[in-house]
């Protein structure tokens, strides 16, 4: 069911019409998503970009990036369009926002031609109903896109930019250097300093493209959003997307509900029987297993079936059809445990409110 909106937030300036505007937007947060707070520096982010003002946020996973742009969609009137080169994330945000009522669209090449048209219409009509607009990299540096992007602007319709996984921006400097032989995808990785990255997320030509969004559309604030940058890829960052004067914030990444234990395979006498027996011992609950390859994916899955455990093997050798089953039987529970590559980080849909 379609909630009624929230008042928009006004642009202010006195201690009591900001103290206001912070009330709005937690009555946003409250009334769409459920939650009672925001987190961390999530308020921050959104008070910095509602103001113009450009900002660089680097959030842990799980941290709650998408608020940060999902809120000022709602609380300030326009379009937000936020960047990503995760087409299985914003199928799944779209997914979840429009079950809230709120107007989201996104625009990629698994679409047909009938829903992307009908996007372009609407973004061209005199008031677009979409408020909140999910596209690529690709799609960004593509003039006939970014000519349309500046009649919306020009129209006074775009309120912020928001590129999610910003470190991608920087993912062709020097820190990087290719590592192919570690790869099991059927993609090369790269590595920066102690961080394995696949090569089809970060190192993405298209996103260097991305500065020419301040040349072009030089007065409307950009919020880059990232999980994994050092202080040598934050500066390229900033510098690349030419943000101006923005605010930095940078959330920590210690997670006090994580708990974390190592165990060494070299001392253990069967690493199978003992990966059984821990997650045996942890009762019902979902898991993932993270193999670095595919045979050791199948193996351990044969293994953990034969001894109870519903669980099924995920990896780039099997065919998309197969991928996707595998992937919503573990998200409805009928499977309890995913023996995975790291391919099925990028392709998990984040259906599930991260502590």
């Amino acid at each position: 069911m379609k909630k009624s909106p929230l008042p928009m937030v006004q642009n202010t300036s006195s201690k009591d019409e900001k103290r206001t505007k912070k009330e709005t937007l937690v009555k946003l947060l409250r009334w769409h998503f459920g939650y009672q707070e925001f987190r961390g520096k999530q308020l921050e982010a959104i008070e910095a970009v509602l103001s113009g003002r450009d900002c660089f946020c680097l959030m842990p996973t799980g941290g709650g990036k998408s608020m940060c742009y999902q809120i000022p969609a709602l609380a300030k009137h326009g379009i937000v369009l936020l960047v990503s080169p995760l087409i299985a994330l914003m199928e799944n945000q779209v997914m979840a926002l429009k079950e809230k009522g709120i107007a989201a669209e996104f625009l990629s090449s698994t679409q047909t031609s009938n829903v992307r048209n009908k996007i372009h219409e609407d973004l061209d009509s005199g008031k677009p109903s979409v408020r909140l607009l999910y596209v690529t990299p690709e799609l960004i540096a593509t003039p006939g896109f970014m000519s349309k992007l500046t009649k919306i602007h020009n129209r006074g319709l775009l309120s912020l930019i928001a590129i999610d996984e910003a470190h991608c921006i920087s993912s062709w400097g020097h820190d990087f250097r290719c590592v192919s032989s570690l790869s099991n995808e059927g993609v090369d990785f790269y590595y920066q300093k102690d961080n394995i990255v696949p090569l089809n997320v970060c190192a993405r030509p298209s996103y260097r493209k991305l500065s020419s969004l301040r040349n072009s559309l030089p007065d409307v604030p950009v919020l880059a959003l990232t999980a994994t940058a050092a202080p040598k890829v934050q500066k390229d960052v900033i510098e690349s997307l030419c943000l101006q004067d923005p605010l930095v914030l940078k959330c920590s990444f210690n997670r006090r509900n994580i708990y974390y234990e190592v165990r060494y395979k070299d001392l253990l006498d069967d690493v199978y029987t003992d990966v059984s027996s821990v997650l045996k011992s942890c009762g019902d609950v979902c898991a993932i297993v993270y193999c670095l390859e595919r045979t050791t994916c199948d193996g351990l899955s044969a293994h953990l079936s034969k001894n109870g455990i519903s669980s099924a093997a995920y990896h780039a050798g099997l065919n998309n059809k197969l991928r996707s089953s595998v992937l919503d039987d573990w998200i409805s529970s009928k499977i309890q445990v995913v023996v995975a590559t790291v391919a099925f980080g990028y392709d998990l849909l984040y259906n599930f409110k991260l502590s």
